[in-house]
């Protein structure tokens, strides 16, 4: 009997010993020198309920995190402003309205709402949508002409717009569109091109959806070869009338389109409203101007609401969106004193995170979303920050809804497709050129609940076999 007994636990040893031998293994080909030779690496994987570190690599080493940072940004503004937050946008009129004439201003009053006419929440009003509400409002109150102008309010967010580390060759793209006190339509548009069958010809613009009035875009896009896919940037600054865009993109005879970034999306919304009054035969004398502060008395006409804080929230981690990252960072900034709102924000995001026990030597912030290479942070960091959410329930609860499954949902839809096993990774992605990060929870196909975070920078081989690593690494995690 004792023989069997010895027998049964020398199995058991011997077969954890094998489990946690091929873990190791599969975080040593994560970090070899077969991609990683020249490059740094930081991985951490934490048991939440052990309180234990089960696996790490250079942990406290501090790499650019791309789109993980924003889990910091939204986990915090979910703490802050909670789950049901809403932005609130007003549109309204000074002065006083006798005889079909309104002796004032219409003005726009933003909140700093980034989901404005967003095609992410269709059950929201649509630009066209609003602009209808508005003019409908106005011919209610029998106003056939506006001696004033149409002033945007936009104090709501002061300083800049757009993060003074986010690289030329990413402003005037839709993943570098600023945040401003006025968002619309996801402060993106579409440009159309003309496809062209022959590589190296040109091609040409065909329109941009929405139109972007007083705005050229010149085209020295090529047709690139079969199967190339969009290659094309913008090159535009914000406020700018004028940019380029430069690149390829597939061959062919039909339209193709590229998402670019709206360069003054506050004045944008001015500008289409007023195009909107003037077709429905209401006379404007003024012009559309941007005032950095609210009027002390008018009267109000229309008022949009967000969706919950929550949703936002879950928007900018599955779909990774820059521009929501950047405005849910800000919402940190409580007082209405603050001059930049982004420098406000990017220090409470750091003040918020320290506060909840992240080392602060080891995370420097720059942005919100984490589009700026000078964001940079370790493996701990996160893990640390992810521990703090899981100690607080209701937190934890509402943050992982906020989090892409992977394999099924988001930008993590295809991950772990060689997987059918039990485990569950709800998570973050992160992706700027060679370098990949990961981060959330995993719960193991025995139960375990972890926390973990993968940093990968300067990898020497394909996007592809790093990818394949990182599956293979997780898939040996989501085993115990």
């Amino acid at each position: 009997m004792m023989r069997r007994l010895f027998f049964l636990i020398l199995m058991v040893s011997v077969f954890a010993s094998s489990e946690a031998l091929g873990q190791q293994r599969a975080l040593n080909e994560l970090t070899d020198q077969d991609c990683l030779g020249a490059g740094s690496a930081s991985v951490l994987v934490y048991d939440l309920e052990l309180n234990e570190e089960l696996y790490f690599f250079d942990p406290h080493r501090a790499l650019p995190t791309a789109s993980i940072q924003k889990m910091m940004s939204s986990a915090a503004a979910l703490h802050h402003k909670g789950e049901d937050y809403r932005f609130l946008t007003q549109v309204g009129f000074t002065g006083e309205i006798k005889d079909g004439v309104l002796h004032g201003d219409l003005i726009v009053v933003g909140s700093g709402d980034p989901s404005l006419g967003s095609e992410y929440f269709p059950d929201y009003p649509s630009i066209s949508k609003m602009k209808d509400e508005v003019v409908a409002k106005i011919k209610q109150e029998e106003i056939r002409t506006i001696t004033g102008g149409i002033s945007v309010h936009v104090s709501s967010v002061r300083g800049q717009h757009v993060p003074g580390g986010w690289s030329w060759s990413s402003l005037g793209n839709y993943y570098g569109a600023g945040h401003w006190g006025l968002n619309i339509h996801d402060n993106e548009f579409k440009i159309y091109f003309n496809q062209n069958p022959i590589p190296g010809n040109r091609v040409s613009i065909d329109r941009f959806d929405p139109a972007i009035l007083d705005y050229t875009l010149q085209s020295e896009v090529i047709t690139g070869p079969e199967g190339s896919g969009d290659q094309a940037y913008i090159y535009a600054a914000p406020y700018s009338n004028d940019g380029v865009i430069r690149g390829t993109i597939p061959p062919g005879n039909g339209k193709f389109s590229i998402r670019g970034s709206i360069p003054d999306p506050p004045s944008y919304f001015g500008k289409i409203l007023k195009e909107s009054l003037s077709k429905q035969g209401i006379h404007m004398k003024g012009e559309v101007r941007i005032d950095p502060a609210s009027p002390e008395k008018w009267s109000n006409l229309v008022a949009w609401s967000s969706p919950p804080l929550v949703e936002i929230a879950r928007v900018t981690n599955y779909e990774s969106v820059n521009m929501y990252a950047e405005s849910l960072m800000k919402l940190l900034c409580d007082g209405d004193d603050e001059v930049d709102h982004h420098r406000c924000g990017v220090r409470s995001l750091s003040s918020f995170w320290k506060s909840k026990g992240v080392d602060d030597q080891s995370f420097f912030f720059t942005d919100g979303s984490g589009l700026s290479a000078r964001n940079t942070a370790s493996a701990r960091s996160f893990v640390s920050a992810l521990s703090a959410i899981y100690r607080q329930r209701e937190w934890y609860d509402t943050f992982v809804s906020t989090l892409p499954k992977m394999g099924k949902d988001g930008t993590l839809k295809y991950m772990l497709r060689d997987y059918n096993g039990s485990g569950t990774i709800f998570a973050k992605s992160g992706y700027i050129g060679r370098q990949r990060s990961y981060a959330g929870y995993i719960t193991t196909e025995s139960g375990r609940l972890l926390a973990f975070c993968i940093i990968l920078d300067n990898y020497s081989c394909s996007g592809i076999r790093m990818r394949n690593k990182i599956e293979a690494f997780l898939i040996s995690i989501l085993k115990k």
